[in-house]
């Protein structure tokens, strides 16, 4: 096959395996809250703070070792490390239907941060085989895939949770993985070139060159921010839908609830390429973040479950088009050679996100009620989205020129 036509099949590949992966992994979310209890746990305020601390466990171990896979996929190449992270998915996801108590769920889900990180070795493998010039395209449809499953996974997970019950909905989420691991590993070809011996860089020196770059740090930290938002409130929909009088299931309305939000923000990233390629990637990045922390104020005075769905899906418009334009940032920042660290970084700060956010959450409606969760995430964001024209430069834009931008925010990587 011509290399012009390779990228393209890596592409689709690479995004209909993260599609099917995450779909699985996002079976369980509408209900977590539920297995909280029936393992055990009965006061709402403690299920609460649990549900968040789950959220905590997976995401601090991501936070912690996504860094080290980034840096070992620039070493070794970026397929093998995908793979890596499926087989531990896949593993983790099928004990965590056998658990007995909550502690050892908790003890499963900081495993499976251990091991998987599929989302920053699925965006390296993808930055680094695809054309400069179509990199916000292929980003869009790897973010596009992703909220696409948390499309299906969540409204798929609702109504298993009610037909087959809470363990067994785990058991079915782990062959998901296993699919995406045989869709990488037959179709995905990866031309990846060991660095020579004296061209090779510690783990440390692999940080240091990406700490360098002051910009891409920046991008790195709104990163945190961008992903913070849905972390934060996703342990919260669950009960707020509960306190609603609708007749139906809870979980399937959650379920409902999360596909909205991710349908709407699937739509919102395959549009964010054509929206950047217009306004500038600083740009779009910053009028999306105000929208959507502008979105997620009016969401705490829903009244009744078809209102929250609506409103829910409004903040998916905006906050889908916010991680692969910061994403295309990334890879634009990264130093040559050094993409896989970036992400990886990257990674980690969404990782921190998922660890600190949905532990935030918890303990905001835990503390001061399920709505004040909404005005306080949304607030947030508004304020970050304000703050990135100031704090990030684009090159070609708001320079003088192109050759200063580029050496006030670093090379492209790549």
């Amino acid at each position: 096959m011509p290399p012009t036509e390779r990228w393209r099949t890596n592409l689709y590949a690479i995004a209909a395996a993260q599609f099917i992966a995450l779909a699985g992994g996002n079976l369980v979310f509408p209900f977590m809250p539920f297995y909280v209890e029936e393992l055990g746990v009965t006061d709402p305020d403690r299920i609460a703070l649990w549900s968040g601390l789950l959220g905590t466990a997976t995401g601090s171990m991501l936070f912690v070792f996504s860094p080290i896979w980034g840096s070992l996929a620039d070493r070794f190449g970026r397929k093998p490390l995908l793979l890596r992270a499926y087989l531990g998915a896949l593993v983790t996801m099928t004990l965590q239907g056998l658990v007995q108590n909550v502690w050892q769920l908790a003890a499963l889900r900081a495993l499976q941060g251990v091991f998987v990180g599929t989302i920053p070795a699925a965006t390296a493998l993808v930055a680094a085989g695809t054309p400069r010039d179509r990199i916000a395209y292929a980003l869009g449809l790897v973010q596009m895939a992703l909220f696409s499953s948390q499309f299906v996974g969540p409204l798929i997970g609702g109504l298993l949770a009610n037909s087959i019950g809470f363990r067994t909905t785990f058991l079915v989420a782990g062959p998901f993985y296993l699919i995406s691991f045989l869709l990488v590993l037959l179709v995905v070809e990866e031309r990846f070139e060991r660095p020579a011996v004296h061209e090779r860089a510690s783990f440390v020196a692999n940080l240091r060159l990406v700490f360098e770059r002051r910009a891409l740090m920046v991008i790195i930290g709104v990163i945190f921010f961008l992903n913070a938002g849905p972390s934060f409130v996703r342990p919260i929909i669950p009960l707020f839908v509960e306190s609603f009088d609708t007749g139906a299931s809870p979980e399937a309305i959650s379920g409902i609830a999360f596909a909205a939000l991710s349908f709407t923000s699937a739509a919102a990233a395959l549009a964010s390429s054509r929206i950047s390629a217009r306004a500038g990637y600083r740009n779009a990045l910053a009028l999306a973040t105000v929208g959507a922390g502008a979105a997620y104020l009016p969401v705490a005075i829903a009244g009744n479950a078809p209102a929250l769905i609506v409103l829910i899906a409004v903040v998916g418009l905006f906050s889908g088009g916010m991680v692969p334009t910061a994403n295309a940032l990334v890879d634009r920042l990264a130093p040559p050679g050094r993409q896989a660290s970036a992400f990886g970084l990257a990674g980690s700060a969404t990782a921190l996100a998922f660890a600190v956010a949905p532990l935030s959450g918890g303990v905001v409606a835990s503390s001061l009620g399920l709505h004040a969760g909404f005005l306080v995430i949304g607030a947030l964001t508004i304020v970050v989205g304000l703050a990135i024209p100031t704090l990030l430069h684009e090159p070609g834009r708001d320079e003088p020129g192109v050759a200063e931008g580029a050496e006030a925010m670093g090379e492209p990587g790549g």
